[in-house]
């Protein structure tokens, strides 16, 4: 595809689909029927989408919503009470605990190791691993009727999807663990207060508003964007000074880009800075 289109994508599976447009790759969890929990079709669409995001030019940016109304309620309890699982088959643990290891790699990794911005639309409730899934994205708004929950304790199990490690970075140690532990149901006010949504709006607005933030963010240099995202993620386990050398080395190469030399002309004429279009080398560099 080139820059200049748009539409549909093919993701293989009617559990998930894909759309782009302006640079903005948008995927719908689309199992409305079982609050768009998860299905094995609907990970594997994901994994794939998330490949081709990270590989074609023209994606910059990717917005994950849901369905009929909700954004995602997790593990399908249905199937699990009958004993099924989306990982394999019920008497073959080290099968299942590999697949999953293999699909959430593919998915809510893959998602925060994304070098493009990505943001969450929460309607409805976000749940457990379907929390997890949110929490990978880099922004998330949630409708001021959303309700967010970790739902794990309440079912016998300690978390997946990598919301124990999300929870922990997002809102401390101490609190993450009463999250986990008790799964109070959280309004989106509450869930905006402790960190875990970057921001609430009125359920009605919230697509458009959405959409209008996905389309800024796919506006940004990619360059710029995968240095801010490595950044941040390195600021968890790194000292200033480490960080700050980083900053520098990175700095000196987006001098040298085209996105920063036509913002700096457009800026010192009196007018916005153009929009990026162009990507330049550097992008998957350490």
């Amino acid at each position: 595809m080139s820059s200049s289109m748009g539409g549909d994508v093919a993701t293989g599976t009617g559990h998930l689909l894909a759309r782009r447009a302006g640079g903005v790759l948008t995927l719908t969890l689309n199992r409305p029927e079982a609050r768009n929990a998860f299905s094995r079709e609907m990970l594997d669409g994901l994994a794939a989408m998330l490949d081709l995001a990270a590989t074609s030019d023209d994606v910059r940016a990717v917005m994950l919503t849901g369905a009929g109304g909700t954004f995602c309620a997790g593990g399908d309890l249905a199937k699990l009470a009958a004993g099924e699982s989306v990982f394999g088959p019920p008497d073959a643990p080290d099968v299942r605990a590999a697949s999953q290891k293999a699909l959430q790699r593919a998915t809510v990794v893959r998602l925060r190791e994304l070098a493009k911005p990505s943001v969450a639309v929460i309607e409805g409730a976000a749940v457990g691993a379907g929390l997890g899934l949110a929490l990978a994205c880099d922004l998330r708004y949630a409708a001021e009727s959303a309700t967010l929950r970790t739902g794990f304790g309440r079912l016998g199990l300690a978390g997946d999807f990598g919301c124990t490690w999300a929870l922990t970075r997002l809102v401390g140690a101490s609190r993450a663990l009463e999250l986990l532990y008790l799964s109070p149901p959280l309004t989106a006010a509450r869930a905006r207060d402790l960190g875990l949504v970057t921001d609430t709006v009125p359920d009605g607005e919230l697509r458009a508003h959405v959409a209008e933030r996905a389309g800024r963010l796919a506006a940004v240099s990619p360059d710029a964007a995968a240095a801010m995202k490595r950044h941040v993620a390195r600021a968890h386990d790194h000292d200033l000074a480490h960080c700050a050398d980083a900053e520098a080395d990175w700095h000196v190469r987006l001098l040298e880009t085209a996105a920063h030399r036509d913002a700096v002309r457009a800026i010192t004429r009196g007018r916005p800075a153009p929009p990026t279009l162009v990507e330049t080398p550097g992008v998957n560099e350490a």
